[in-house]
């Protein structure tokens, strides 16, 4: 029964070909163009182009991660916060007026740090039923003060220290293809996102978690896990985007997220 079904829907329709992606991507590009016209100084030339693709290519990755949040129909007020808290709790632990420490002790601190928001995210939404607006707000204000707090208001560099580790400062940096390296790790979580989404029991437990919460649970889904699970991969991706920042920058500001 379920494989005739399955056979009588045939193929499911493309999620970008046809669909309302093709016109956002439309009206992007009209203005750019618009931007190029009023601006030929800045928008017509290809290393303002560079330049903007590399910094969008940051937040695109948070987008990546708060789109299974939306999915389930919730919120992650908190990614730019944790965006900017995880830089920061890099330069702290890495920077060699602080803890001085290496750059893998330092990453896995960060992607920790980064685990650990998501799940407070997650269980103050699911378990304990706080509003997703509230909840993620809340870990907002936090995050900043704790931005404020680490950094004293002033900035932290370390770019004599960030000498001796090519291999993860290069993230920052252009490769011999002539774009930065931020670009093509972008390309590859949203491959890696939309693959998940489409073709994975995770996404389809996302959808269904968000289409009916309810339908979902008595279909044997856990969707409080799902909830949180989302929560999880939003919070890690707003730290990649962070740990990349602080990569390009060799140093952070208390304005970082």
């Amino acid at each position: 029964m379920a494989l005739t079904a399955t056979t009588s829907l045939g193929r499911a329709p493309s999620q970008i070909v046809g669909g309302w992606e093709v016109g956002l991507v439309a009206l992007l590009l009209l203005l750019y163009l618009g931007g190029a016209l009023v601006n030929p100084a800045f928008f017509g030339s290809t290393g303002a182009f560079h330049s903007l693709l590399r910094d969008t290519s940051r937040v695109a990755i948070i987008a990546v991660g708060v789109t299974f949040v939306i999915i389930n129909k919730d919120l992650d007020l908190s990614v730019g916060s944790t965006y900017g808290l995880v830089a920061v709790v890099f330069a702290r632990l890495f920077a060699p007026s602080f803890l001085d420490l290496g750059v893998v002790t330092s990453v896995i601190l960060c992607i920790l740090l980064g685990v650990l928001i998501g799940l407070v995210n997650g269980v103050l939404v699911t378990i304990l039923k706080v509003p997703a607006f509230i909840a993620t707000l809340t870990i907002l204000f936090i995050g900043r003060g704790f931005v404020l707090a680490l950094t004293h208001g002033q900035a932290i560099y370390y770019p004599a220290k960030a000498t001796g580790y090519p291999l993860f400062f290069h993230l920052g940096e252009t490769n011999l293809l002539g774009f930065n390296n931020q670009v093509v790790i972008f390309v590859v979580v949203a491959v890696i996102g939309a693959y998940v989404l489409a073709k994975t029991r995770w996404g389809y437990e996302t959808f269904a978690t968000g289409g009916n919460e309810q339908a979902a649970s008595y279909a044997g889904i856990p969707t409080n896990w799902v909830r949180i699970r989302a929560y999880l991969i939003s919070s890690l991706c707003a730290a990649l985007a962070g740990l990349m920042s602080a990569a390009q920058d060799k140093g952070v500001t208390p304005l970082y997220g």
